[in-house]
């Protein structure tokens, strides 16, 4: 048995004092996004909150440079020299940014209006990332629902603890997070080489270690759905574990390295605690087991570990619809498995009657399975 973690009061915060009114950079990294660009700049200069603009061009090979000229001074524009990865844009960006609030925005996403004012209204010294959710939006820009749904709460406070001992806790992709200047400053610059996509899994895996977060309700930006979008949209279900298996296997490192800095332990088995990671194992033994990357594991012991799992403010009912996912799991044949799989990856693929019963089970239930 892993001997219990300290109590996250013994830790170092790591807090300073910062600015009553706090100054906003908001860096737009794009890769061929031409297309979209546009609706992310203007959406934040609609917003009138005298906002430093950084965007970055990643050496893209459609109009996305001739659409950043064309903004002239109301952006400070970045070409990279050559294609190098969002942790690369981020990194060249937050060298130039001169904000006390630092925000990622993804070139394909847009800012609500009002969001900024409101989260700048917001503000609070000493906090490090400020969770926000998202609203999802279709390539032209109409909006649906939200993301992560309502149902999931996301985790706000002093999370330290969570991140030592789980890997993991609920919080939003780029778009929806607001980082702190003190914070990114103790964890920056990012690995270019592990975290060529979805920087900000380094980002919200290593900043809680050194201070608190806020969560709030409001929808900050849409999150634009698209084919190009990111390994998610990757036909390839193994593949696609893989690949975040492997982005988990960075995190956790970082989460160590950190952690270490800070002289607090960290449970020896994080993926083992953590949901999301666990269900990763279990799509890549079901599609791809010969090139599985973890030695010696099994369904039945993924499906035991996920049993096992604890998530923070989870209601009654999701752990029981929960519980019941992961017991067919483990009991239903490898094709019927790979099945159910494949409608939980892909929604679009789900029977009218299956589509019906997901939706009763999140309004009626307020249960969204994890």
């Amino acid at each position: 048995m892993d001997t219990p973690l300290p109590s996250d009061a013994q830790r170092p915060t790591g807090a300073g004092a910062s600015p009553a009114a706090p100054k906003l950079t908001v860096i737009i990294g794009c890769y061929n996004y031409g297309r979209y660009l546009p609706a992310a700049i203007d959406s934040v200069i609609a917003e009138n909150v005298g906002a430093q603009i950084i965007v970055v061009d990643d050496c893209s090979t459609d109009n996305s440079r001739d659409v950043m000229r064309a903004y002239g001074s109301q952006i400070t524009p970045i070409f990279q020299p050559v294609n190098q990865g969002v942790a690369a844009s981020f990194n060249a960006a937050f060298a130039q940014a001169t904000g006390d609030l630092i925000y990622f925005l993804d070139a394909d996403d847009f800012v609500l209006p009002g969001a900024l004012k409101q989260a700048l209204s917001r503000y609070e010294p000493g906090v490090l990332i400020y969770h926000y959710r998202m609203r999802y939006s279709d390539e032209t820009g109409a909006l649906a629902g939200i993301h992560p749904a309502p149902q999931i709460p996301l985790a706000a406070g002093d999370i330290s603890r969570q991140l030592r001992e789980q890997g993991r806790y609920a919080t939003n992709v780029t778009s929806g997070l607001i980082f702190a200047r003190e914070g990114l400053e103790k964890v920056m610059p990012i690995s270019t080489e592990q975290y060529r996509i979805s920087a900000e899994g380094y980002l919200v895996s290593v900043i809680p270690l050194y201070g608190p977060t806020r969560a709030h309700e409001d929808t900050l930006s849409a999150y634009r759905l698209h084919a190009a979008q990111n390994w998610k949209s990757q036909a390839d279900f193994g593949a696609r574990a893989r690949k975040g298996l492997q982005h988990d296997f960075n995190r956790y490192e970082a989460i160590r390295d950190h952690a270490g800095r800070l002289g607090l332990p960290v449970v020896p088995t994080l993926g083992d605690a953590d949901l999301l990671h666990l269900n990763d194992r279990l799509i890549s033994l079901s599609f791809a087991p010969e090139h599985h990357p973890v030695a010696g594991d099994s369904i039945g012991q993924v499906v035991k570990l996920a049993k096992s799992v604890v998530l923070e403010g989870e209601g009654a009912r999701a752990r029981t619809a929960r519980q019941a996912w992961w017991m067919i799991m483990g009991l239903a044949p490898a094709g019927l498995r790979r099945q159910l799989l494949r409608w939980k990856m892909d929604p679009q693929s789900r029977p009218a009657w299956l589509a019906s019963s997901g939706r009763f089970l999140r309004k009626r239930l307020g249960v969204v399975l994890r």
